[in-house]
């Protein structure tokens, strides 16, 4: 991690021991001597034995807490994102370079002087924070600037960011050749630069959207948060909370060898110039003097089949041997010297004696310049600057290259694996800070082109040179930035000119579990959805660090996926640990390619071969002392591969990293006094560590703390290198606190951890008086369930208590339901195929009763902000005016309704008029009504005036809402009994709900009647409590809580009958479960009409609901009554009921008669049916069809095709 002195998670004085005060108790941090870790083969070497299980256990407990109090829950998106502002922003303008502009060169403007040059350097990058300025108005000396906060950015629609400066030096030059002594400098003549003006200074170059909570903002500082549920992580783009998904990409900067459609080894860069790769393919010329043996060739800077001999002889290479030493090939194996052979004689072809001195070279150099875009530098410089960029000198790159051939040829030979695309060490997260520089860039150099172009005209000699501020158009990045997270398109990760969506999503924010699992989704783009293959399936990387049921069911499933419960996101290492690299046994890649290095070791950091050791596994053992001890930053990676006689060092950002227990210091636990050590003691004390996905290979992890006791014939603790922190922090967020989750089907848990979870109304945020959210719901009663999970505890635990609020507990809530008693049982039939019957006495009393807020939105035109002429007429206006679409009683003369005004469908909200007199109010749709619970008026920064209106509706269950317990079981309410006449028990326990015995066998969710008995235990005052996954209690356990507690062990009743009041003859299964009310409510569904709007073209009923609109009758319905013969049903469902009309037709001519008026003899004038085509009126009838019909025959008439009807009476 960065050493950040607030904790950017929460707020300063919530944030416990930060890394710059002193931990609570003086300091929890051991100075062991450093002998101590050496000595673990001594015969009394501390061991994880002389503790109990039980006491790890609540030291696991205990460091999980920790963990989210340290990192919390998005810590990966804001770690991310500060280092684009400290870090990243900088890197896209250094990136640019010397801008050098070039007079246009047209002959007719030269006048008499030289052609002028301007050249634009960018320096140091700063950022302010949010402010905003409030104009001349505001105060006498001329306007100032307040705090830009996110809550009015909601509120006025704004998009909350802050003004990025950047310093820069500009130069107005002449250039010419001047003459020089060639004896003193070698040349005849040199480029002398004659500088006419330069300018240094600082300029606006746009503004950056900030994400809430980062260290831009001003929340990351402020005493209290705006809801106490929000933790950030989020930008506001126009008033919307828009957030990042993680984007999963392969990793860049690695050897990856494929296997098909050829044998390929590619070095992938993030700049497409500088991809090197190495081919086996066919020997493409004619004569197969080797017997069609396969050649090596290799592609870099965009020449393809370049003979690879050629290119080892260009880097410096002196003789084949010193080739074949590099590759380190087996000579003995006959298939790798043919193709070694094949090569030779392929260059032998291409470049006839390449072994010379600078032949090589030459060939390349031939080949670059017949390539489409030649380029500028030298071979030298483009091999230095093209070809494995990070590796300096060319022997080393020599060296790489030979790697290179050597891993093709293990591929070919079957001695190395072929690189797994879906495997998690091959990948990284995309977060905020690459999403944002890639998008930054190309904006920038969008503003850079313009800027160029318009000083080009400048610099002709009859014009001034005018400061950088007029070429510098800043809305371009403002502007270019707000739209991509607006429309959501996002740069495309690697195709230059191409777009790509799924990058950014709005927020949603039903409940808080819902916000904070939004953030901690990931995704993976695929051509398209049917052919992504492998990558749908778990892997086993995922294993801790991706959750393997939270994913969604259909197109999406497996694509897009969400982070276990402790993984966190590596940003970059900064630091350099070359040194401590030495320390542990390195030595330095050499910088020759006679030197044999057989036998060695090789070692990379991030991809690039920086040296050689003798030993690896005491390189790799040091390493990881040092990184225990505090001595390397905490997220550096390192992996022995004893097989290929390789270590891989990764410092980058974007790997998923998780914390495990390092089983050889847990005995240090004792020395860290009471509870005041914070997880970073515990990192720096080499407690836990953090472990990547590659090097997790390496450890042998105990999956829970009791297999570290566990001894028999078949399991041999000892081996073990590291144990997990809790089993159920394998799943998610929303899969972790599902109680029992192990006992339910998957598809189940899937169900409830996707979408029921997420659906659940609960309290999404403690600051409704200051957000306008288009639709949100609240829960009047919610409560916490009675049993607990780890997850759930530790999240709990997690956040600071004790702060001066009154009565409310800061603490995101991720359980969004009561308690209610359920009983398994039939109930007068109301409760088949997953439905519910509910008590309504229970609901009388407030049980899933809940409040639903709707806003109404209206803008109107501002005359002063608004520069266009607009005629005062046509200006429109909030105001009240008698109108005739809908009743205006509710509202006042400003146009808005009171507070507390009842409003039904059809009334007016917001009521808008031109001078004019047209009316522009808004209008409650059908089916829409409420109180009114706030009017807001507000502009946003564009001066634009807009009004929110806010109705109020309370919702007590009725028949068809949606409930569902923790488990997947569905259902909608059936029926509403009273409490009188249902059964009871002889406690006279009524049950809440009834559900279904039939609900439970063909969907396997046993999980359910565990929570229930195990809750019935709790509500009797049991003590066990906890029902985590994977290490929740056994059946015996719960059911003796019961029995002790004198109710029977299997969580059965006797009931009576409340009917009747005779004793039920089954016994009944009864308890309290954790029942949840989904947003799914009948009142936002019912569709109902006789007669209504139709369409003005169709004359058949509208679409949609809130038009009050039809019910879509469609083929397949059409299709079902021609099935059942109900001919008559079909003929009043199409015709009759939806746009049955009438037309006139003449017999004669079989063409459609029209209506018209004409002249009779006598001088007057009839209207009535008459054929054109005929001139008569004689054989003219009436028939009834479909307006559809005659719209049809009228539309193809006018494109000059006539149809005849054959008619018929009936």
């Amino acid at each position: 991690m960065q050493h950040r002195s607030s904790n950017s998670f929460y707020n300063m004085e919530e944030a416990g021991p930060s890394y710059n005060e002193k931990p609570a108790n003086g300091t929890a941090f051991l100075d062991l001597d450093d002998d101590e870790e050496d000595d673990d083969d001594m015969m009394d070497a501390p061991s994880v034995r002389d503790f109990d299980q039980l006491t790890l256990k609540t030291f696991a407990k205990r460091a999980s807490t920790s963990f989210f109090k340290h990192y919390g829950l998005i810590s990966h998106q804001i770690d991310s994102y500060n280092e684009f502002i400290n870090v990243g922003i900088q890197n896209v303008f250094d990136s640019i370079g010397e801008i050098l502009v070039e007079p246009g060169y047209d002959p007719s403007k030269k006048g008499d002087g030289e052609w002028r040059f301007a050249s634009i350097k960018f320096g140091k990058v700063t950022l302010e924070r949010p402010k905003f300025w409030t104009g001349d108005k505001g105060s006498g000396d001329g306007g100032n600037d307040l705090k830009f906060l996110p809550r009015h950015a909601r509120l006025q629609n704004m998009t909350y960011s802050s003004r990025m400066k950047v310093q820069y030096t500009k130069e107005v030059f002449t250039q010419g050749f001047v003459r020089s002594d060639k004896f003193k400098t070698g040349k005849e003549q040199y480029l002398d630069k004659q500088t006419i003006e330069s300018e240094e200074g600082e300029v606006y170059i746009g503004r950056i959207p900030v994400m809430v909570n980062s260290d831009s903002c001003w929340m990351s500082k402020a005493d209290k948060d705006d809801c106490d549920y929000d933790q950030g992580g989020y930008f506001i783009i126009k008033g919307a909370e828009k957030i990042f998904i993680a984007q999963e990409q392969l990793g860049l900067n690695r050897v990856w060898v494929a296997g098909t459609p050829n044998w390929r080894v590619m070095y992938r860069s993030t700049n497409k110039r500088k991809r090197v790769y190495v081919k086996l393919g066919e020997n493409s010329s004619d004569d197969d003097i080797e017997g069609g043996a396969q050649v090596i060739t290799g592609y870099i800077l965009s020449l393809k089949d370049m003979p690879i001999w050629i290119l080892f002889f260009a880097l410096g290479v002196k003789s084949d041997k010193q080739v074949v030493d590099l590759i380190e090939a087996d000579i003995n194996d006959g298939n790798i010297v043919n193709i070694l052979i094949a090569s030779i004689h392929h260059a032998d072809q291409k470049c006839n004696e390449f072994r010379k001195d600078g032949n090589a070279l030459s060939y390349v150099k031939k080949l670059m310049d017949k390539s489409t875009f030649p380029p500028k530098e030298s071979v030298e410089e483009c091999l230095a600057n093209y070809l494995f960029p990070n590796i300096i000198g060319f022997k080393r790159k020599a060296r790489y290259l030979g790697y290179m051939v050597k891993c093709l040829l293990e591929g070919y030979s079957g001695r190395r694996k072929v690189d797994n695309k879906d495997d998690f060490r091959n990948k990284r997260l995309e977060l905020a800070g690459e999403l944002l520089e890639r998008e930054l860039t190309i904006h920038l150099k969008h503003a850079e082109k313009r800027m160029v172009k318009s000083i080009q005209r400048d610099l002709y000699p009859d014009r001034t040179v005018q400061p950088i501020e007029c070429y510098l158009d800043a809305a371009i990045i403002t502007n270019g930035l707000s739209r991509a997270f607006s429309t959501g398109s996002w740069s495309h990760p690697y195709k230059n000119m191409e777009r790509t969506s799924g990058v950014v999503a709005t927020l949603r924010r039903a409940n808080p579990l819902q916000m904070i699992a939004d953030m901690r989704r990931t995704r993976q783009h695929v051509l398209y959805a049917g052919k992504a293959g492998d990558a749908r399936y778990p892997h086993p990387s995922h294993w801790g660090k991706i959750c393997y049921l939270s994913t969604p069911d259909g197109e999406n499933c497996g694509l897009v996926k969400n982070l276990a419960g402790t993984a966190l996101v590596s940003t970059t290492v900064r630091e350099r640990f070359s040194d401590a690299l030495i320390a542990c046994g390195m030595e330095t890649l050499i910088e020759d390619t006679s030197t044999s290095l057989a036998g060695m070791d090789k070692i990379f950091v991030n991809g690039d071969w920086v040296g050689n050791c003798k030993n690896s596994a005491s390189f790799v053992a040091n390493f990881r002392n040092k990184r225990r001890k505090k001595q390397l930053p905490h997220q550096i990676e390192i992996k022995r591969d004893a097989k290929h006689k390789e270590v891989r060092i990764f410092c980058d950002a974007g790997r998923i990293m998780r914390p495990l227990f390092v089983v050889k210091n847990l005995h240090k636990i004792k020395l860290l006094k009471g509870g005041g050590y914070s997880f970073q003691d515990l990192l720096d004390n080499g407690v836990v560590e953090l472990i990547g996905t590659e090097e997790e290979e390496d450890c042998c992890t105990a999956w829970d703390i009791k297999y570290l006791f566990l001894e028999n014939d078949d399991h041999n603790p000892s081996k073990y290198t590291h144990c997990e922190l809790d089993m159920s922090f394998m799943l998610g967020l929303s899969c972790g606190i599902i109680p029992f989750a192990n006992h339910d089907h998957a598809k189940r848990v899937l169900f409830q951890s996707q979408k029921h979870s997420q659906q659940a109304i609960g309290y999404s945020c403690t600051s409704p008086d200051i957000r306008v959210d288009t639709l949100s719901h609240q829960l009047f009663y919610p409560q916490r369930p009675l049993f607990k999970t780890m997850l759930s505890d530790c999240l709990e635990k997690s956040q600071p208590f004790g702060r001066s609020q009154k009565g409310m507990i800061p603490r995101p809530e991720f359980f969004n339901g009561q308690c209610a008693i359920v009983a398994v049982n039939v109930h007068l039939g109301y409760n088949q195929e997953d439905s519910l019957v509910m008590n309504r006495a229970s609901l009388d009393r407030g049980m899933f009763r809940s409040e639903h807020i709707r806003s109404y939105k209206a803008e109107v035109d501002n005359k002063d902000a608004l520069g266009k002429k607009i005629k005062s007429d046509d200006a429109v206006n909030f105001g009240k005016i008698q109108s005739k679409i809908g009743r205006v009683d509710s509202l006042d003369d400003d146009g808005f309704p009171f507070i507390g005004a009842n409003l039904q469908s059809g009334d007016i909200v917001i009521g808008k008029f031109t001078e004019a007199g047209s009316d522009h109010s808004v209008k409650l749709k059908h089916t829409e009504r409420g109180m009114v619970q706030k009017v807001v008026l507000s502009a946003n920064d564009e001066g634009q005036n807009f009004a929110v209106v806010s109705l109020r509706q309370v919702r007590s269950p009725c028949l068809g809402d949606k409930f569902s317990s923790m488990h997947g079981q569905k259902g909608v309410l059936g029926y509403l009994e009273s409490q009188e006449n249902f059964p009871f028990t002889v406690q006279g326990i009524v049950p809440d709900i009834v559900i279904n015995p039939h609900a439970f066998p063909s969907r396997q969710t046993p999980g359910q009647m565990l929570e229930s008995a195990l809750g019935k235990g709790i509500a009797l005052g049991g003590s066990q409590r906890y029902a985590t996954p994977f290490s929740s209690l056994s059946v015996d356990a719960i059911t003796d809580q019961l029995h002790r507690a004198g109710f029977s062990r299997w969580g059965n009743e006797r009931l009576y009958n409340g009917r009747t009041g005779e004793m039920v003859k089954s016994l009944v299964f009864m308890g309290p479960t954790f029942y949840q009310r989904l947003v799914h409510m009948s009142e936002d569904k019912v569709k109902f009409r006789n007669t209504g709007p139709v369409h003005p073209l169709t004359r058949q009923p509208v679409a949609d609901r809130k038009r009050f609109g039809g019910i879509k009758f469609g083929e397949m319905e059409r299709d079902c009554l021609i099935a059942h013969g109900a001919s008559a049903n079909l003929h009043e469902r199409l015709f009759t009921l939806s746009d049955c009309s009438e037309m006139h037709v003449c017999r004669r001519c079989k063409r459609m008669a029209s209506v018209i008026q004409r002249s009779v003899a006598g001088g007057q004038k009839i209207r009535g049916p008459y054929c054109r085509m005929c001139d008569s009126l004689e054989d003219v009838i009436k028939v009834s069809v479909p307006y559809g019909a005659k719209l049809l025959s009228q539309e193809l008439f006018s494109m000059g095709i006539s149809l005849k009807f054959d008619t018929e009476l009936c």
